[in-house]
C-alpha cells in the first residue's frame, strides 16, 4: 500500500504498483439483501425505541438500535427498511468502529473499492472524505447531486457513512427521492423515459486526475443504464440519472439529452417535497438506497473541517421490468388509506360510547 498522508492517519492517497489495480476486483452482488425481509420488519422494530419520520415518503431517524450489535434477521430488515425509507439515520453508533462498519456492509454485499477517491490503508473498501485532503470548493451544489458509483457496471446498492469528526456549524447532507421524482412526472414523459438508457462516466474524476496526477487504484468505467430502473426490494420505479456521473441519454440528439437531464437534475435540487436534510453529530451515520435517491454534501463549513468514512456495497446491474414495476406513490396511498380507516373506525366507535360512560 501506498505510504499514510498527514494529516489524516492511515489514509491512501494515489496508488502505487503495489495497488494500482485495487478496484479492478470490483464485483456484484450475488443476492438482493432485504428482499426476503418480513414485511412488518417485526425482529428490527423489536429493538426500537423511537421512529422520527423526517417526511411522509424519505428518511427516517431510529433510536435504540446499535448498528454493530444487529442480529441476522434485524440486518436483512433494515435492508429492506433503507429501501423502502431511502434514507435512515442513527445516533451515538460509537461502538460501529471502521472495522464494525465494514463488517456491517459485508453483511449486505461485496464491497466496493473506489477507483479514485482515498481510503483507509487496512481496508481499502472504506473511503475517507477528509475535508483536509479535497477541502470544499465553491461549486453550484445544484450540480453536485449523485448516486454514488453510478458509472460501474454493477452501481451500488446502500452506502454506510459515518462522521468521526464534524464541524462547528455546517455540512449537512441532503437527499432527494427518485421514486417521488419518477411518480410526478407526465404520463407521456415516463412512457418516453422507461423506453431510454444513458451513459454514466467516471468523467469528473478523469479531469481531477490531469489536474492533480493523482493515480487512480484501478479502471475509471464507463456504463451504461436504463434511464428509470426498479429497485429489487421494493419493485418500485425510480428515475437513475444525475448530475455527476450522467453523460447524455442514448438514442436522443444532443439537444434532446441536455433538456431532459438538466430537467431531471433541476426537479431531483429544487423540489424541497422530494428532499430530506440530515444534520450531522459526532458517531452519527446515514444510510442509504443508491438505487433510489440522489445526495448531495453542503459547503458550507469552511474554516471548519469534517472527517467521515464510508463503505459503499455493489448491487446488482441496473434493470426496469416492465411488466411487474409498482410506484412508492401506489404504494403510499395504499398504506395512506389503512391509516384513515382505521382513524375513521376509532372517532366511530368512540362516538357511540355511552354518554354516561364518557363522564365516569
Amino acid at each position: 500500500m501506498a505510504p499514510s498522508i498527514a494529516p489524516s492517519d492511515n489514509v491512501v492517497l494515489s496508488s502505487t504498483e503495489k495497488d494500482a489495480s485495487l478496484a479492478d476486483r470490483n464485483t456484484f452482488a450475488t443476492r438482493v439483501a432485504g428482499k426476503g425481509a418480513d414485511p412488518e420488519k417485526k425482529a428490527l422494530f423489536a429493538s426500537v425505541t423511537k421512529r422520527i419520520d423526517y417526511t411522509p415518503k424519505i428518511g427516517t431517524e431510529l433510536h435504540g438500535i446499535k448498528l454493530a450489535e444487529l442480529t441476522d434477521q434485524q440486518a436483512e430488515e433494515l435492508a429492506a427498511f433503507i429501501a423502502e425509507r431511502g434514507v435512515v439515520f442513527f445516533r451515538d453508533q460509537e461502538g460501529l468502529d471502521r472495522k464494525e462498519h465494514v463488517k456491517l456492509g459485508q453483511r449486505w454485499g461485496p464491497l466496493h473499492v473506489h477507483p479514485l477517491v482515498p481510503h483507509d490503508q487496512e481496508s481499502p473498501e472504506l473511503i475517507v472524505l477528509d475535508s483536509r485532503l479535497s477541502p470544499p470548493g465553491s461549486y453550484n451544489t445544484n450540480n453536485s447531486w449523485h448516486s454514488d458509483v453510478s458509472f460501474e457496471p454493477y452501481p451500488s446498492s446502500f452506502s454506510i457513512l459515518k462522521f468521526e469528526e464534524i464541524p462547528e456549524a455546517g455540512g449537512d447532507t441532503i437527499w432527494s427521492n427518485g421514486y417521488q421524482l419518477y411518480d410526478n412526472l407526465s404520463q407521456p414523459l415516463k412512457t418516453l423515459l422507461e423506453g431510454l438508457t444513458a451513459t454514466h462516466t467516471s468523467d469528473r474524476f478523469r479531469e481531477f486526475q490531469a489536474k492533480t496526477g493523482r493515480k487512480a487504484f484501478g479502471k475509471l468505467n464507463d456504463s451504461v443504464h436504463p434511464v428509470v430502473r426498479t429497485n429489487p426490494i421494493t419493485g418500485w420505479k425510480s428515475v437513475f440519472t444525475n448530475s455527476v456521473f450522467t453523460r447524455e441519454i442514448n438514442g436522443l440528439s444532443p439537444t434532446e439529452s441536455k433538456w431532459i437531464l438538466e430537467y431531471l437534475n433541476d426537479l431531483t435540487s429544487k423540489r424541497l417535497d422530494y428532499q430530506v436534510r440530515f444534520s450531522w453529530k459526532k458517531d452519527s451515520v446515514a444510510i442509504w438506497d443508491n438505487r433510489s435517491t440522489f445526495h448531495t454534501g453542503v459547503p458550507d463549513f469552511q474554516p471548519y473541517f469534517r472527517k467521515g468514512v464510508r463503505v459503499t456495497v455493489s448491487g446488482e446491474a441496473p434493470y426496469y421490468d416492465a411488466e411487474n414495476s409498482g410506484t412508492q406513490a401506489e404504494a403510499f396511498k395504499k398504506t395512506a388509506d389503512a391509516i384513515i380507516a382505521k382513524q375513521e373506525k376509532e372517532a366511530a366507535e368512540k362516538s357511540n360510547v355511552d354518554p354516561a360512560l364518557q363522564l365516569a
